[in-house]
C-alpha cells in the first residue's frame, strides 16, 4: 500500500553549501574545533537539518551554530 503523504526533495545548491560551510567553519575556529571531532560532526548535521526545516540565511545559520 503507497503513502498518501508525499515526499520532496530539495537539494543543497552550491550557494546554500557555501553558506552552511561558512557558518561551520566560523563555529569550528571559534571553538578551537577539529572538523574530524564528533562535536564537529554534530554541528554540520545540527546545520544542515537547520537548513532543511527553513533556516535559510547566514545570520539565522550563525545563530543555530552557536546554540550548541
Amino acid at each position: 500500500m503507497m503513502s498518501s503523504a508525499q515526499t520532496t526533495f530539495d537539494p543543497i545548491g552550491p550557494d546554500e553549501l557555501e553558506m552552511i560551510g561558512k557558518a561551520f567553519q566560523d563555529e569550528l575556529q571559534r571553538r578551537a574545533l577539529s572538523r574530524k571531532s564528533e562535536e564537529a560532526e554534530a554541528l554540520a548535521a545540527k546545520l544542515i537539518n537547520a537548513y532543511q526545516t527553513g533556516i535559510r540565511d547566514d545570520l539565522g545559520l550563525s545563530i543555530i551554530a552557536g546554540l550548541s
